[in-house]
């Protein structure tokens, strides 16, 4: 691994989500500086630099890496993006932190974590959810043999989509050419969180489908959006458990329930601070969130905490060598699953995920 020294140089690929969360979380950890952003405008890549003191900002992200030296990565950038700018990093030997999914595809997937795995770097895809309060509880719980044999994982995934906000501004992510839609956004979040908890995915079924683009009286811009905005999928896990995930992008408002059920016992989550168990008699039954785990809230940009959680996690993983992940060859599980529910919504059928 190559040596790297305090503070941990950091590009920032991507001032969208780059903006509102990489920069504001590498800022906050003394043991980064961010060197430069890029943007695909420049104006917003200037904007983002100011408000964090960084002195390079760019339009070009292969200007960026040429130019400025550094130690780390950091991808925020469409989908499309991922596997040219992730290559290009790791053929300079940079540490890697990659948005998800980080491929449009298994054979990207395989392709970046065979090369990340050559040139010895830190390589992981930013799957953050893992670090919200709840579900880290409940992984401990899975880890510690608390549920037993795991049996079944049920997430619902309620949120007000582009058919239920005309206002909401229209980007990449209606655009399934460049990888948006919601089952690479939210669902490689919520199968990455199945895989974690019950190993790796047998076989699939799954229903994608475009509300945005059929809802009566929508916007012309509406009818072009080609991602999907709503899914179903079933998946059946190699360990035996079965797993069902179902995304509504109509929703009026945001809600998220997960339950996960063992032969030993069964636990749900609402929201990303509250576990616990169905009682018939007295209904939900919270219990605590371990402190190791409680990370404190970030009211501004929810998804911010858990962000640090992980930007802590690179820096011991750059620094001492301890494990941060997942990695690009763990993720590859994910890709496997989210690349088999498209070929199982074009044939209808079941779909054997790839070995």
């Amino acid at each position: 691994m190559p040596a790297t020294s305090v503070p941990i140089r950091v590009l920032i690929a991507g001032a969208g989500f780059g903006a509102k969360v990489h920069a504001p979380g590498f800022a906050s950890n003394p043991d980064f500086r961010i060197v430069g952003i890029a943007s695909g405008h420049a104006a917003t890549a200037r904007e983002a630099a100011a408000a964090h003191g960084v002195a390079y900002a760019t339009d070009d992200w292969k200007k960026m890496l040429d130019e400025v030296e550094a130690d780390l990565v950091s991808i925020a950038t469409p989908v499309d993006l991922h596997y040219p700018i992730a290559r290009a990093a790791l053929e300079r030997k940079r540490h890697v932190l990659c948005e998800k999914p980080f491929a449009m595809n298994v054979p990207q997937a395989k392709e970046l974590a065979a090369l990340a795995k050559t040139q010895g770097v830190v390589n992981v895809v930013n799957h953050e959810f893992r670090h919200m309060p709840a579900r880290a509880t409940l992984s401990r719980m899975v880890q510690e043999g608390k549920l037993g044999r795991l049996e079944h994982i049920a997430i619902q995934d309620r949120l007000p989509g582009w058919a239920r906000d005309p206002a909401r501004r229209i980007t990449w992510l209606a655009d399934r050419q460049r990888g948006g839609g919601f089952l690479g956004a939210l669902g490689s979040h919520h199968v990455d969180a199945v895989t974690h908890w019950g190993g790796p995915v047998r076989r699939v079924f799954c229903h994608l489908r475009t509300l945005a683009a059929t809802a009566p009286g929508v916007t012309p811009a509406h009818q072009a959006i080609t991602a999907d905005d709503c899914f179903t999928l079933l998946l059946d896990l190699e360990g035996g458990a079965t797993a069902v995930i179902d995304l509504y992008g109509g929703s009026r408002v945001r809600r998220e329930s997960i339950e996960a059920y063992g032969s030993d016992d069964a636990f749900a989550i609402q929201g990303a601070r509250t576990i616990g168990r169905w009682s018939g008699e007295r209904g939900f039954d919270a219990i605590p969130i371990p402190a190791d785990l409680d990370v404190p809230e970030t009211l501004e940009m929810p998804l911010l905490a858990p962000f640090r959680v992980m930007v802590a996690r690179l820096r011991d993983a750059i620094l001492g060598g301890a494990p941060a992940g997942p990695t690009f060859a763990e993720a590859i599980e994910t890709q496997k699953a989210l690349d088999a529910a498209r070929l199982s919504d074009q044939s209808g059928t079941w779909t054997t995920v790839e070995g």
